[in-house]
Parts: C-alpha cells; structure tokens; sequence
C-alpha cells in the first residue's frame, strides 16, 4: 500500500513528459534548390521550423564542412559565436520560426553547402542549403590567327568567370556551330576561370558570334567577328572584326 502513491507519481511524470516532447515536434524547411548569389550582393540562405514556433530559446547552429567549426552558434538567447561578422541571423524574427542566415558582401570562398542544426531540448533538426557563387566576367573578345594549313582560326576568350559559362558559337545564318569548337579553361590566382574556345573557319566568308552565357539569369554577353575574303589569283582571305557588341 505505500509503493502505490509513489509508482502513480511516477506515470503521471511520464505522460506530462511525453505531452512536453510532442508540443515541440518541428521540421525546419529551407529551398530544394541551389540559392545563387553573384560576388558582393547579400544573400540569405533561408530556413524556417515548421510549425512557426517561437525560437527564441533555442540552440541554432549554422556550419559549413564541420559541425565544430560553425560560422555561426545561437544560445540562451544570444549569438555567442560567430566566426565571420559578414554572417548573422535574424533574431528580431526568431520568434516568427526564421532561423535564416545572412551572408553579406558575398565572395567566391562563400560557395558551399550550409547547414542549419536547431536543438530544443532532446529535439535536434537540420536542414542544408547550397549557396552558389557566381562572377560574370569579363565580357569575350575575338582574336585572329592562322593555321600551318592557311585557314582562320578564331579564338574567344574572357577572364575571371565563376563557374565556367556555357559557351555558344554561330554562324551568320544563326547556326549553332559550337560543335566544331574546342575550349579550354584555366583557374588564375583568385580562383576565378579564364576561359578559351577555338573554331577553325573553313569558308571564305562569314560572320561568327561568340556567347558566354551564365548559368545564372543574368545578361549573355556576345562577341561578333566579321569574316570576309579574297581568293583570287591564289590569295587567301583577310579576317577583320566588325564590331564587338555589348
């Protein structure tokens, strides 16, 4: 008879602990895509808990390739480490259940995978985020040369692009020729790509279009050359550039 007070204080804890544990059940839900940024914009990785709990009172950690070396750890209702002042939280909108992440004047080093740990009580969630950086180069230029066998050939080149673009060749009818192309691509002391794309012209006369285009939804920027010929009386053809377009 005296056990039986005790093993009822002990049930009813267990469900007033189990009632605690499901009214803290959350997701957090970022975006199924790559965020893309271009170097020194601001960009925020966002990430949310469903339901929009309030997570004033929570852990949040964010890292990139360790989960003990965070660029970012909130607790006890404080930032208390945070290893770049270019990258904050909203604590303001905490309450709201945002636990995005800020990421001011981005750089190419900034590129990477993200993940957000949030810990409330015996409750630990995640979520990672992918952030590509991207750097529009410089816009392409044409030059000329000739091969052993007197044919032109024509090179398209720009500097200092992240990730590499895709690169589009066509002909004065609108042809895609980019086939008949070779291109090469090389990492300078910033790490940024300089790019190079060949095609051999086999026709005396035509008109060629370089395009470097991003991968991102930003403006294509196109170089034109201009071709023409001379064959008479055995010569081969001059190539001149007409004009480069912006």
């Amino acid at each position: 008879m005296i056990s039986h007070p005790r093993w009822s204080f002990i049930i009813l804890s267990f469900f007033h602990s189990t009632y605690f544990s499901w009214g803290e059940t959350f997701s957090i839900v970022g975006p199924s895509h790559s965020i893309i940024s271009y170097v020194g914009e601001d960009v925020m990785l966002p990430a949310f808990l469903s339901p929009a709990l309030n997570a004033e009172g929570f852990q949040v950690r964010w890292f990139t390739a360790k989960f003990g070396s965070p660029v970012l750890v909130y607790t006890n209702y404080s930032i208390v480490n945070q290893t770049d002042r270019r990258m904050s939280i909203f604590q303001e909108e905490l309450k709201n259940g945002s636990v995005s992440l800020l990421v001011q004047s981005v750089r190419v080093s900034d590129e990477g995978i993200y993940t957000c740990h949030v810990v409330s009580g015996e409750l630990q969630k995640e979520v990672q985020i992918a952030l590509s950086v991207e750097v529009l180069g410089t816009q392409p230029s044409i030059s000329v040369s000739s091969t052993d066998d007197q044919q032109t050939r024509l090179e398209c080149s720009a500097e200092k692009w992240n990730p590499q673009p895709e690169v589009i060749w066509r002909d004065m009818n609108g042809a895609d020729v980019t086939l008949q192309s070779t291109i090469t691509t090389e990492l300078d002391t910033e790490g940024l790509l300089n790019v190079s794309s060949v095609i051999t012209v086999k026709k005396d006369h035509n008109v060629f279009t370089c395009l470097m285009r991003s991968k991102a939804p930003k403006p294509d920027w196109p170089s034109r050359l201009c071709v023409y010929g001379e064959c008479e009386n055995g010569l081969t053809f001059v190539p001149v550039i007409c004009k480069i377009l912006s």
